[in-house]
């Protein structure tokens, strides 16, 4: 006898046996002891989670001998057949290889002659978001009222691709993917009755990698004892799977902690060239920053982790260390480069610098403490410092280009006022701290906005006003700033920060006017008022 793969052994024979499932199967063995069983069925939901094995129950349990029952026999000629598939009363069509008008119409035709044995004909559509347009109108009438000996059982797995004119005419029943603790219990049956020699360790990452699918971790099982034999190791589980080892991610999330950053990298490259997918890896990240928020709100529970209880020191010890706003910060981070690494020509070296610029969040200051520095800093009256504008490289190299000559030399040789003649003209407010956690802030909220800004040549904040100039060949960055959106953004955002609401105010720089007449122009004048000082020397310079 050829071999059975784990998914077709296993495939369960009767509601009971449907895992995960409990409100479809109960609602359907209900319809049939009560008697009402409706024409049409549509069933929904992630790949592997039961839908076509229930469909089979369903039609057992309406052409059994001892039938409908909610309960079929399994022994009668008509539930053989159905569970071999060889039934000439339920037909099992893959929409996906029969997508056009005309093969709906052949099954509208058959549709008009009675059963050849059982007391229903069943047709099983699976996939069948996979029809045309022009094949679904043409089974509307059909759907609607069939004749009584009929009964049509829809599958999908993309349930928003079918007709509302479609799913109106269906009883629609969602099958939610399977829980962790569920496929992990079934996983440990099967190895038991198979004689499988495997670790918790190893059904557990099994069962993770599964997502959800009770089909994928049976599969993913098969594969895994193809390789072993019935005694498998943990290596070869991480092997075949591209598993990524909790220990490792604790261990990287330290360095994050350390901020040691070469440590880091060569933590990414030991399992890039181990084989381990930069994605898989991002994503394990992923559930692990989940892990350590879940730690911190509601302590260790396991059944919220799944996680086993020999990493639950680690784990614990290490959500203390990061604030809930440094794993939000990561989470947003990381879920964005996971969707990224998709496209990315050279995904580890994106993943690593993700990584560093966790080192960079982790070491970020919260809102409320900023507010306190603020406040610190306004008690502290004439002893704060003159607000000094944050600068693009582009600002600076337009800046070096106007005050240096080609030999390096100062264009303009100015004397700074006095201390105490720099606190007189100062204007309150410290623009470097509200900066740079106002960009931060961007980040985390809108990329395009704050790579927009990023083109700024000078950005400043003083007097309640915030100030964002952008150079003339900047007009595009420049438009993106002055959307009403991030408008609003920047607004919200400043106002966290420095506890008031700012008046924003955003421009391009005027064209570059004749060197003759320095004071006019905007690079010099915008020198001139960040360091406050006096000019006692002017000298014209050849351009």
């Amino acid at each position: 006898m050829s071999y059975q793969v784990l998914a077709r052994k296993w495939r369960p024979q009767c509601f009971e046996q449907v895992v995960g499932q409990e409100i479809v199967t109960r609602t359907l063995q209900n319809a049939i002891t009560n008697g009402r069983v409706a024409h049409a069925f549509l069933f929904s939901g992630v790949r592997g989670v039961g839908k076509t094995s229930t469909a089979r129950i369903l039609a057992k349990a309406l052409n059994c001998q001892k039938g409908p029952t909610p309960s079929p026999c399994g022994e009668c000629l008509g539930c053989q057949e159905i569970a071999a598939t060889n039934n000439v009363d339920v037909l099992e069509i893959d929409a996906a290889s029969n997508t056009g008008v005309d093969n709906v119409r052949e099954l509208r035709e058959s549709v008009r002659y009675g059963t050849a044995r059982d007391r229903f004909k069943i047709f099983i559509i699976d996939e069948v978001h996979m029809l045309s347009n022009a094949a679904f109108n043409a089974l509307l009438k059909t759907l609607e009222e069939p004749p009584p000996h009929v009964k049509f059982i829809l599958a999908t797995t993309e349930y928003h691709k079918i007709p509302l004119t479609i799913t109106s005419r269906c009883q629609q029943f969602d099958f939610k993917p399977i829980s962790f603790p569920l496929i992990l219990e079934r996983l440990k049956l099967i190895s038991r009755e198979e004689g499988i020699e495997i670790s918790d360790y190893a059904l557990r990452a099994i069962a993770a990698a599964a997502q959800g699918s009770m089909r994928d971790a049976q599969s993913a099982l098969d594969q895994i004892m193809a390789f072993s034999g019935k005694q498998i190791g943990d290596e070869d589980v991480r092997t075949l799977l591209g598993v990524v080892d909790e220990r490792a991610v604790i261990t990287l999330l330290e360095a994050v902690l350390q901020r040691d950053k070469k440590s880091l990298i060569e933590q990414v490259q030991e399992l890039v060239h181990s084989g381990v997918d930069p994605q898989n890896f991002c994503r394990k990240l992923i559930h692990h920053v989940r892990n350590l928020m879940v730690c911190k709100v509601t302590g260790w529970e396991e059944r919220l982790l799944n996680l086993p209880d020999t990493e639950k020191e680690a784990i614990l010890k290490q959500a203390e260390q990061f604030s809930e706003l440094d794993l939000i910060r990561f989470y947003d981070v990381l879920n964005r480069t996971h969707n990224e690494l998709r496209w990315h020509s050279h995904p580890h070296v994106h993943l690593e610098m993700t990584l560093m610029k966790l080192i960079e969040l982790a070491q970020l200051p919260t809102v409320e403490q900023v507010i306190d520095e603020l406040k610190s800093e306004q008690k502290l009256g004439s002893q704060r410092q003159p607000a000094q504008p944050v600068q693009s490289a582009q600002g600076r190299t337009l800046f070096e280009a106007l005050s240096k000559g080609s030999s390096g030399e100062v264009k303009k040789e100015r004397k700074s006022e006095s201390p105490t003649e720099s606190k007189d003209k100062e204007e309150p407010g410290s623009a470097s701290p509200v900066i740079s956690h106002l960009l931060s802030a961007v980040q985390i909220e809108s990329i395009r906005l704050y790579s927009s800004l990023q083109h700024a040549s000078q950005t400043t904040f003083g007097n309640g006003k915030l100030s964002i100039v952008f150079p003339t060949g900047e007009a595009f960055h420049h438009g993106v700033v002055l959307e009403s959106e991030n408008q609003e953004r920047l607004s919200r955002l400043c106002a966290k920060i420095t506890g008031s609401t700012p008046e924003i105010e955003v421009k391009l720089e005027e064209p570059l006017e004749n060197l003759s007449d320095p004071t006019k122009n905007p690079k010099v004048k915008a020198f001139i008022e960040t360091f406050p000082g006096k000019v006692i020397v002017e000298k014209e310079i050849e351009d």
